[in-house]
């Protein structure tokens, strides 16, 4: 018998702890603790804390965005420490030498890092400056391909590769900054990992990214550009689609990436083309021996406008949640990573 515990936060009052049993393929909810406004990404730390306890941090979305640290000790989530960000807050990426955490703020279009102290808990004295960016298009004269959503720099996740390196994926200026840390509590542009796969949110295409000595800027695998719109949308209609996670296996070449709103689609194009799905579907990439993309086929999932997804430690089983409805699924990986079955589901777990 194999259990598993999820957090989960969003839009919501609590961050609730779940259960996972892949014996009885059952999913209940264990506890629900208090949440601040907002409360979104949560990442847990790979240490525990003194007592044993584990370790996460989240942010809050607020107008005010925040960093937090939490303890989950038994049935319970609670917020131990707290650091404004100074901007609106997306994603928090914790360094893997456990120094500290850098949050990437979509409103505002910054990074901001902040040091982790021996208990767990942000530093509340660093000084943590932000590293801004502006909008290229505007520096150069240009209009961006889509000037609603392309309004500023939105600074939309951080990962980290090689030496340090932090690679940033910003929606306003379709670019991937690269960026390596630089003194003690600062964060530097520059420009090195074998590839970088990056996920297009209002377009639905998965690039690759050579990062083998690399010269800047680096430019997309002529082969990549792959789609990973569902057939069951027309292509004239892929631009309603937007795309959300991308994961990847632990010990497979498969990439598992997220669509959502199909189910919106009707209202989106004022009726044109209605969806007959019952929820999004997730692409499965597999790669090539030499890590470019070789072949992309779907998985349709019950959930609408997936909005969290991640797979297990060992890569046996993916969850996934819906914000619009649908609940939190569960879902068993095949052998070789391109078969996934549904074998847990609980629709009262929303937002």
């Amino acid at each position: 018998m194999s259990s598993y515990t999820l957090l989960v936060s969003g839009y919501r009052t609590d961050f609730s702890l779940v259960a996972f049993d892949s014996s009885t393929r059952d999913i209940k909810v264990l506890s629900d603790s208090p949440a601040p406004e907002n409360a979104s990404w949560v990442e847990p730390a790979a240490k525990k804390s003194i007592d044993g306890s584990r370790i996460v941090y989240s942010l809050s979305e607020a107008e005010k965005g925040k960093a937090l640290s939490l303890v989950v000790k038994g049935d319970k989530v609670t917020v131990t420490s707290e650091r404004d960000t100074l901007g609106g807050s997306c994603h928090v990426h914790i360094m893997k030498d456990g120094s500290g955490i850098v949050v990437a703020n979509y409103l505002g279009g910054s990074l901001i890092y902040f040091p982790i102290e021996e208990d767990g808990t942000l530093s509340a004295t660093s000084a943590s400056p932000l590293l801004k960016f502006d909008l290229v298009y505007t520096e150069q004269g240009q209009t961006p391909p889509n000037p609603e959503r392309q309004d500023a720099s939105h600074c939309h996740q951080v990962i980290e590769g090689d030496d340090s390196i932090l690679y940033v994926p910003d929606l306003g200026n379709d670019r991937v900054w690269v960026v390596w840390r630089g003194g003690e509590s600062g964060l530097s542009v520059k420009g090195w990992c074998k590839h970088l796969y990056v996920l297009t949110e209002l377009a639905n295409t998965l690039l690759t990214f050579p990062l083998t000595d690399p010269t800047y800027p680096i430019i997309p695998h002529p082969d990549s550009g792959i789609s990973i719109a569902p057939p069951s949308v027309p292509e004239r209609y892929i631009k309603y689609l937007n795309a959300a996670e991308l994961l990847a296996h632990p010990s497979l070449p498969v990439l598992y990436a997220s669509n959502r709103l199909e189910l919106d689609i009707g209202k989106a194009s004022s009726g044109k083309f209605e969806s007959r799905e019952k929820g999004d579907a997730v692409a499965i990439a597999t790669l090539s021996s030499d890590g470019t993309l070789e072949a992309v086929q779907h998985v349709r999932t019950g959930v609408d406008n997936i909005r969290a997804m991640q797979l297990s430690p060992d890569g046996k089983f993916v969850a996934l949640a819906g914000q619009n409805g649908g609940g939190v699924e569960v879902y068993n990986v095949g052998q070789d990573g391109k078969t996934w079955e549904l074998v847990a589901k609980n629709e009262a777990i929303t937002k």
